[in-house]
């Protein structure tokens, strides 16, 4: 991907005039993130703005334990609703973003976003509406921690990761401290979970692998 076919998965610039099109793409910095790289960590402050082409960003809180829960993923044609806040009160992130695959995206300036959307209707329309979806996502979030056991949680989590998988046979790859950070437990807890999924036969695990044996298993533990 460049800086133009990834500006142009957002209907902010595909349908903004040939001006505003332009101000944008010459202060906007294609770039290339590895996985593990960190693009801030709680209590910085947030001088880009990013808009994700193609990848996955993990965006998390860590609590004084060091145990980590996620909040939400931005993957592809999405903007990090941290980073926008961050931007729009000028105050130092409240959570920590970390890139989980290699994650092709523009940059810009905090200022830059900051002008457009006092002067820019789409430009607003699109930070809004990234807001609420983003606030959505960590509404649910707060729902399944208060209102549903670990091993529903952990259930929808699988069958989440299995949906993206194609074909009859269902395999991720993963390991249990990642199931763990995403859902904001330890990992004595998900291996404990997983083998008593295992023991129903609803999965099969191998180191750093996951298979998928009975769907309605699991979905129906989720109801």
């Amino acid at each position: 991907m460049d800086k133009h076919s990834i500006l142009e998965k957002f209907g902010f610039f595909r349908d903004a005039s040939a001006q505003f099109q332009s101000a944008v793409a010459n202060v906007a910095k294609y770039a290339s993130v590895a996985p593990g790289t960190f693009l801030y960590h709680q209590g910085d402050q947030c001088e880009k703005f990013a808009l994700v082409g193609a990848g996955d960003i993990r965006v998390f809180k860590t609590e004084a334990a060091g145990h980590e829960i996620t909040l939400y993923h931005v993957q592809d044609g999405q903007a990090c609703l941290v980073n926008m806040l961050g931007i729009f009160l000028e105050r130092p992130a409240m959570a920590t973003a970390v890139v989980d695959v290699t994650t092709e995206a523009v940059v810009m300036p905090a200022t830059s976003l900051r002008h457009w959307v006092e002067s820019e209707e789409a430009m607003r329309k699109f930070v809004f509406e990234s807001m609420a979806t983003r606030m959505i996502d960590v509404m649910v979030l707060a729902e399944e921690l208060a209102f549903r056991r670990m091993d529903q949680r952990l259930g929808r989590l699988l069958l989440d990761r299995f949906a993206s998988k194609s074909g009859p046979c269902k395999v991720i790859t993963t390991t249990h401290e990642e199931l763990a950070k995403e859902l904001g437990t330890v990992r004595e807890v998900v291996s404990r979970l997983l083998k008593e999924l295992e023991r129903e036969g609803a999965i099969s695990t191998s180191r750093g692998h996951i298979e998928l044996l009975k769907e309605a298993w699991l979905k129906k533990l989720i109801k």
